[in-house]
């Protein structure tokens, strides 16, 4: 009881995935930035890939320019990186600078994915373009 056990259980599995990731990617992994369905969005896009990995993503869009970002995935470590990430991107920008976002944006920001996990990035940017696309005017 409060012994700090499930801060060294973050440590073990951010340190296990540095392994084969970049510290940016372990940090992405094993704390996610807007996971979950954003309750007030203006539009909304889902993608299950050639890997049978699906991915949803949230926006809000004000003045056309994403305000708020979020999704959710499979439980896959590096799809939960690449949907972390590219929420991050495409907040503060306008929808045309979020449908110009590619793979390699997501993975430069998390300074490398291995060639393996590169249609985990790809799932995210595609399924971000179809949240903006859905979007009223796109």
């Amino acid at each position: 009881m409060g012994d700090g056990a499930l801060d060294q259980y973050w440590a073990f599995l951010k340190e296990t995935y540095r392994q084969k990731y970049s510290e940016v990617a372990a940090d992405h992994m094993v704390f996610p930035r807007n996971a979950g369905e954003l309750s007030e969005h203006s539009s909304f896009g889902i993608i299950n890939d050639d890997y049978n990995q699906t991915m949803a993503i949230w926006l809000k869009i004000e003045n056309d320019t994403v305000t708020a970002a979020s999704y959710t995935c499979d439980d896959c470590i590096t799809c939960t990186a690449c949907g972390s990430m590219a929420t991050e991107l495409a907040r503060g920008k306008t929808t045309a600078d979020v449908l110009a976002l590619t793979a390699d944006d997501v993975i430069d920001a998390l300074q490398g994915l291995p060639e393996e996990d590169r249609h985990c990035a790809e799932l995210a940017v595609n399924t971000l373009k179809a949240a903006v696309n859905d979007y009223p005017g796109h």
